[in-house]
């Protein structure tokens, strides 16, 4: 299984704080500092409870769809690999540089902020497929922990956004989202090899392929 560091770091990067941070920052242009809180706020809030919404009830979607988590493994591999790859090799076109900010309002906490740009798609995916690799409550409750952790990073990282990007050339964080791209790509080919040795497709390690 994933270790609790793999685990923390697909987190951070699926349900993290880098792509919403900098839509925040273009859609908070013209609000005040009251406003700018509440909308951090409310878009870590409604984040958080989707994604712990889909740790723990993880398990019923795969036994009501009746998809084994082998399946789901193997499809969140492919989606968080699609991800990675525009991370690499896209360019971000929806963070709104051009033209005048949109008028301020609580309402872009919700939408574009919480769903899809912080509680991803290619999170939820990643926190389904997690959730059924899990052993135990125990682990189970050591996952919602890491969830909580990584919100409240988010958290931080929304509250202190005009700080933290402002020493931060454009070029640089470019090259930081390719990286964590790069490394992103390694996890979601991990969540495939998962899956295919969870089927019996990969070859034990053990045997010479050559003899």
């Amino acid at each position: 299984p994933m270790g609790w560091a793999d685990i923390f770091v697909l987190l951070f990067v699926t349900i993290g704080p880098v792509r919403a941070s900098l839509v925040y920052l273009g859609l908070t242009k013209s609000a005040d500092d009251s406003l700018k809180r509440a909308i951090a706020f409310r878009t870590v809030t409604v984040s958080t409870v989707i994604c712990l919404v889909f740790a723990l009830i993880g398990a019923a979607i795969l036994a009501g769809l009746k998809v084994t988590t082998e399946a789901l493994l193997i499809a969140g591999g492919i989606i968080l690999l699609l991800f990675a790859i525009n991370l690499i090799l896209g360019e971000d076109k929806d963070q709104g540089a051009d033209g005048p900010p949109p008028t301020p309002s609580l309402d872009v906490a919700t939408y574009p902020l919480a769903v899809p740009l912080m509680a991803s798609p290619q999170g939820l995916v990643a926190i389904v497929a997690i959730e059924g690799t899990l052993q135990g409550t125990g682990d189970g409750a050591i996952f919602l922990v890491l969830i909580l952790a990584v919100m409240a990073i988010n958290l931080g990282f929304l509250l202190a956004a005009d700080k933290i990007f402002a020493k931060i050339p454009p070029a640089t964080l470019k090259i930081v989202l390719r990286i964590v791209g790069l490394l992103l790509c390694a996890l979601a080919v991990q969540l495939m090899i998962f899956g295919f040795d969870g089927l019996g497709l990969i070859p034990d390690p053990e045997v010479e392929l050559n003899g």
